[in-house]
Formats: C-alpha cells, structure tokens, sequence
C-alpha cells in the first residue's frame, strides 16, 4: 500500500461523524449518567454500526466527557467471534486476541482475565479515568454463560475502583429474528448490568442527516493537508468556485427515492452507510475527478453510481424481496 493513496481508497481509511453516530455517543453518555453498567444497540446490516463504533473508539476524548468537559472514559473495541465458547478458556482467550492483549495460543483463564483487568487498568491509569468503554461487535453471539464471565471482570474491576461499562452492539436480523426486546428473556442481575436501555441504531434519514454527513466530505475530512478536504481533492476547481457536496445533497435523495419507485421498493428516506459511502465514493473518485470542467452532478450521473455500486441489491435484501433478474451480477455492498 502506497502512503499516497487516498484514504478513500483504503479498506476503513477513514471514519466520519453522521448524525447517527453522535446519538449513539450521547445513548452511552446517559446511561453512563444514569450509573448503569452498559447499554445495548442493535440493527440490521450495512447501516454504518461497525463504522460508528470505530469513530467512537477513535474518538473518544472528543465525546467521553463530563457536564464539565473533563473526560469521564477511555474506549476500546472488539468484534466477538462466531462459533462455540464451551469454556472460560476459550472465552477469555477470545477477549484477550481481539484486544490483541496476548499472543499465546493456549493461555490459563484465570491470567487471560488479569491481562484483561491490567489492560483495562493501564488505559484508564493512563488517562487519568475510572471508566473504560468496550464496545463489543456482534454481541449477539455472547451466551448467557459468558455474561456471568463478565460479571466477574465486573466484580473485579469495581474492588479496583474503576468502571467497565459494555456497549453491546447486535446485529437484528443476524438470527433471523428483531431483537430489540433483547433483555426479556434474561436474568434479572444480567438486565441490571447490561441491559437496562437499548436503542435501534438508524441509517441516515432524509435530507438533513444526508447533507450531514456529505459536509463531513466538505469540511471535516482531509488529505493530505488540512486544507484538503476529500470533496476539494477531486474536485479543486469546482470547489474553490463554491460547489461543495452538500449542495447536491437535495439530488442525491431524490434520484434515490427515484430509484425506489422505479423498481417498486417500499418509499423511504433510510440510506444505508453501507451503500452511501460506496455512492460518495464513486461520485468523486470516478465522476468529478474526471470530468473535465466539473461543476456539480447531474441526475444521470447520480442514477448511474446508484446502480454501479450495488444500491438495490442491499436494498431488496433489505426490504426481504425477490433480486429482479435484470439486477443480477450487481455487487453486493460490505457491511459498515
């Protein structure tokens, strides 16, 4: 990999802050308010929670903080693997490679926790906090059994007087199932630690949030100098004119919707990061940095990077649809 290639080219080379993404940073710092242990968010595939949790980790001195503004955490993140956790070997062997805390292959459950707790000891000595915010990926793989695990990294971390609060991040539609009410069948005592609020994570929704996270594009996001921004890059000469990306925010929903309506899907504002960003991408990397005499995007050109780069696909997934056979060979986008 070339250290002068766009991060827009990169595999996660960059994170943006929708406004999704800041309702999930002030869920975590209400419940924190509130004394809860962690808090629980769930949603379906490609609508940006893999990416949000990433920001947020990245990020945390930027939204972890008090009514003060002092910081109240430090963040971590890790994704917990498929397949059966028969033991608290394999459990808190599991935790300590996401973490990348240890590299032994086969290591004793009772000094893969120490290494945890000392992990967690060591980043909040470091800030000068108490808390430490995991988020975990795909916690809808953890088994009941594994939550009283945590309830003793829990127990533990509290006789130390610091604070271990979960944001249990799950994918609704991963089980086949909507799990929203994802705490009516558990424990009492698990219900008090980790479930005692949960929120539906949400894909951008209409024009505000969808011009939103385009002028992250515009203002926020830079290279290779601060005063690059990603849409300035591939378009200089029509940014420094005053076109930006958000000023084509209005055409991007609409030549959406359009798209629904001409392929009969349910009418909805709902866009997806997953597909989003593959849109934004392909807008400015293939549409205005070629281009010659670029000004703005026309309808056909935003219909076109639509269609290129797998909307419907996820969409008819999405809305649980038979793929029109006249759609078939499209690419079928990652899930953010």
């Amino acid at each position: 990999m070339s250290d002068d290639q766009h991060p827009i080219f990169i595999t996660n080379g960059y994170q943006i802050n929708t406004m999704p993404t800041t309702a999930l940073a002030n869920f975590i710092v209400t419940n924190i308010s509130q004394g809860h242990h962690g808090c629980s968010a769930y949603g379906g595939g490609g609508l940006g929670k893999t990416t949000a949790q990433q920001y947020l980790t990245d990020n945390a001195s930027r939204w972890l903080i008090g009514p003060g503004k002092q910081p109240i955490g430090v963040a971590a993140r890790m994704v917990m693997p498929s397949g059966n956790r028969r033991s608290d070997r394999a459990f808190w062997g599991a935790m300590n490679s996401r973490l990348r805390i240890s590299t032994a292959l086969r290591v004793e459950p009772s000094v893969a926790l120490e290494r945890l707790r000392n992990f967690i000891r060591t980043r909040c000595g470091q800030a000068k906090v108490r808390r430490m915010v995991l988020f975990i990926d795909n916690a809808q793989r953890i088994t009941d059994t594994e939550y009283q695990y945590l309830e003793d990294l829990d127990g533990q971390l509290t006789d130390d007087q610091l604070s271990l609060f979960l944001v249990l991040v799950r994918q609704s539609d991963a089980e086949g199932v909507d799990i929203g009410d994802d705490w009516l069948e558990r424990p009492s005592h698990t219900v008090r630690r980790w479930f005692m609020d949960t929120m539906p994570f949400q894909p951008l929704m209409g024009l505000r949030e969808i011009a939103h996270a385009l002028s992250r594009y515009d203002k926020a996001m830079t290279w290779p100098t601060p005063d690059m921004s990603f849409s300035r890059y591939f378009a200089r000469t029509a940014f420094d004119a005053g076109w930006t990306l958000a000023s084509d925010a209005g055409l991007l929903l609409s030549e959406m919707q359009a798209l629904r309506k001409a392929f009969h899907l349910p009418e909805s504002e709902a866009w997806p990061m997953a597909t989003f960003t593959l849109v934004v991408h392909y807008l400015l990397s293939e549409v205005a940095a070629r281009e010659p005499g670029f000004k703005g995007f026309t309808a056909a050109q935003v219909k076109n990077a639509l269609l290129t780069t797998g909307y419907l696909r996820l969409e008819f997934v999405r809305a649980r649809l038979p793929f029109p056979e006249s759609l078939r060979g499209q690419p079928m986008p990652e899930a953010a």
